[in-house]
């Protein structure tokens, strides 16, 4: 006898985040919050965050979220610890969860924070199984179904238009809307980002990243100019051409990414320190 799929939670978090840009190299500006127990919301967390570097305007006119907003907010580090703690064990559930998931991962993995396990469960997933609306965009689906009104691209409030949604998925389809229809639940630690491997020529830079130490640099830019920067790396990624370096520019202190391809050569001012990164080229 086939066992009866397991029922959609009814105690847990549902959350958004709000953004520089896309995961893994972009950065946190917001992330909100709704704590769930059966049918009520019994708590909420919104937190403004700093994200280390300035909002690109392209994303300012989405969120409305500006380097001013954000200018005395904590770090990702700061805030997601708090975030963690204040989740407990309980199911995540997001809309188009997995953008946020490898956000929050990816900035876990910046600060080389502990990542929990809960699992994470997406309605966009449920809706284009269940609902097959011409459009599962999370605005479309709360204009469509007559959900409560308010504004969009906030953290907290989308998340709470993501739990408005999850409530009459359930009153349309029942159990229907399942725990394997919302994704199945992989667990938020699975959304961390693959980091690569560097190659021993580039050694210089995985040590300055693990040391804090800083580093001059030859960097080609996209129009062809070599340039010089002092940049002290932090962490590396897969990017969709190059792998990524994620640095503090020293010119205008905040972080940058870098492509590794477009390092021309990395030297430190430190000599003993030159030597040790020689030692493994």
């Amino acid at each position: 006898m086939t066992p009866a799929p397991r029922r959609a939670p009814q105690d847990l978090v549902v959350f958004d985040t709000e953004t520089t840009g896309m995961p893994p190299g972009a950065r946190l500006v917001e992330i909100g919050a709704v704590k769930v127990k059966g049918n009520h919301i019994v708590d909420r967390f919104e937190k403004l965050v700093w994200p280390e570097c300035p909002i690109p305007e392209v994303v300012i006119r989405i969120h409305g979220i500006d380097d001013q907003a954000v200018s005395k907010a904590a770090t990702a580090d700061e805030v997601l610890a708090e975030f963690f703690s204040w989740i407990g064990p309980l199911p995540l559930l997001g809309h188009n969860v997995s953008f946020d998931a490898r956000m929050v991962a990816g900035e876990a993995k910046r600060f080389q924070m502990a990542l929990p396990d809960n699992p994470v469960l997406c309605t966009l997933r449920a809706a284009r199984k269940v609902l097959k609306r011409k459009s599962n965009s999370l605005v479309n689906l709360v204009k469509d179904l007559g959900l409560p009104p308010s504004r969009h691209h906030r953290a907290l409030d989308d998340a709470e238009h993501t739990l408005q949604l999850y409530w009459k998925m359930q009153e349309l389809v029942g159990t229907e809307c399942n725990w394997n229809c919302l994704g199945g639940g992989p667990a938020l630690s699975s959304h961390l980002p693959e980091v690569p491997r560097l190659p021993a020529s580039r050694a210089i830079l995985q040590i300055a990243a693990s040391e804090g130490k800083p580093l001059d640099l030859q960097y080609r830019t996209s129009t062809g100019n070599l340039i010089p920067l002092r940049v002290t790396p932090r962490w590396f990624w897969l990017g969709k051409y190059s792998t990524m370096m994620e640095a503090l520019c020293h010119h205008d202190y905040y972080y940058k990414s870098y492509r590794l391809d477009r390092i021309v050569a990395a030297h430190s001012a430190d000599d003993a320190f030159e030597a040790k990164a020689r030692r493994f080229c």
